[in-house]
């Protein structure tokens, strides 16, 4: 009699084990995006985006060119690439030879969400990475002082104001770290630092 109730119990709970089992394997695994979700062509845009920056290398004011390009997903998400250069003479502070100044470029990627996208004046939070460049130059071109290249990241914060539904204004400001290095008489400490920026991002935004 014991022998027939536990045989009993045992396909008892044979059978609610292979019902889990079978009411599990029918289940999808969780993803973060859906096997069947298709990403939606109509909000995808992109744009370029020129802008004018003030920062400050070794106590020298700096005027910098920057410019970006790259592809937004429903006005929130971006990213893409970027190139920046100084358009004036560097002449750092702690240079000892007279006559000579500095140049400087960075390039690299960037990624950047959007707060308010859709409200006349909203917030973009822009985070760059690089690789950047100083080098001494002359009135003859390079100075012989060789070169010095290092990686930079910058945070920034700008707000944007909607010109036309195909222009933006935007301004902020975004804060330069960079990894160690040494060139001439100075080193990252006065390669960091905060910089300005006043630009124009033009393009389809969806």
């Amino acid at each position: 009699m014991n022998s027939k109730i536990n045989l009993s119990a045992v396909l008892i709970v044979s059978s609610i084990c292979m019902s889990t089992l079978n009411a599990q394997s029918e289940q999808e695994p969780q993803t973060l995006f859906r096997n069947n979700q298709k990403i939606d062509v109509k909000s995808i845009g992109f744009f370029v985006e020129p802008s004018f920056g003030i920062t400050s290398f070794d106590q020298s004011t700096t005027a910098l060119f920057h410019a970006r390009g790259g592809i937004s997903y429903k006005s929130r998400f971006a990213f893409g690439g970027y190139y920046a250069f100084s358009m004036n003479e560097i002449y750092p502070q702690s240079e000892t030879i007279p006559f000579i100044y500095m140049d400087y470029w960075s390039a690299g990627g960037f990624v950047e969400y959007t707060v308010w996208s859709k409200k006349l004046v909203h917030l973009t939070l822009p985070v760059s990475l690089g690789v950047s460049e100083v080098q001494m130059d002359n009135s003859f071109g390079d100075a012989g002082l060789g070169e010095a290249k290092f990686f930079q990241v910058e945070p920034s914060a700008m707000l944007e104001l909607n010109l036309h539904k195909y222009i933006r204004l935007n301004a902020g400001a975004g804060y330069r770290f960079v990894s160690n290095m040494k060139y001439r008489n100075f080193n990252q400490n006065d390669i960091s630092g905060l910089t300005g920026y006043l630009g124009l991002k033009i393009g389809l935004f969806r």
